[in-house]
């Protein structure tokens, strides 16, 4: 998934079958992408890497921060809150470079626990939307404090006879 700041360099998400989440800018003095910054794997509660399905970068209208959506094998939905900034290093350890030197791993909020394949921002990256093979959409926005909670399910008709569907707000 991009990053659509106006103001960034171009950036790159890239999620693995090896469970890791990076992030990748282009560097033009070496006229390559290198790896900014490397976001938590997806991996089970022992620790066993598992693969990422989606990710998503949330557009950014404003905020001095980037939000970005990861989903995987795991059955983990996550929210990763990457911030601009001087130093630090990746959550894995990411070696300095030039191209970290801009962006600093502030967090990641785990959203949902079951199965999910895809996800992704509204318009103005204000709402998640989270699908999987159960027939429900959830939506997630943020609350006052920063934490996303599920404010819609919308459940859709898993028999085949219609195309009924039912919401569920929260």
């Amino acid at each position: 998934s991009w990053c659509g700041g106006l103001f960034d360099p171009a950036t790159l998400c890239v999620g693995f079958s090896s469970g890791r989440v990076s992030l990748y800018r282009y560097d033009d003095g070496a006229r390559s992408w290198l790896e900014a910054i490397r976001l938590p794997n997806h991996a089970t509660a022992n620790g066993v890497p598992r693969g990422v399905l989606d990710v998503a970068w949330a557009p950014n209208v404003g905020r001095s921060y980037h939000l970005i959506a990861t989903c995987g094998k795991d059955n983990r939905l996550r929210v990763h809150r990457v911030k601009r900034g001087r130093g630090g290093k990746g959550e894995e350890g990411a070696s300095q470079t030039a191209a970290s030197s801009s962006l600093v791993h502030e967090g990641t909020e785990d959203l949902d626990r079951s199965e999910v394949w895809r996800c992704q921002w509204n318009l103005t990256g204000t709402v998640l939307a989270s699908s999987g093979d159960c027939g429900v959409v959830k939506l997630w926005k943020s609350d006052f404090q920063g934490k996303f909670k599920c404010i819609s399910e919308i459940v859709g008709d898993t028999t085949g006879m219609g195309a009924a569907s039912a919401v569920r707000n929260q």
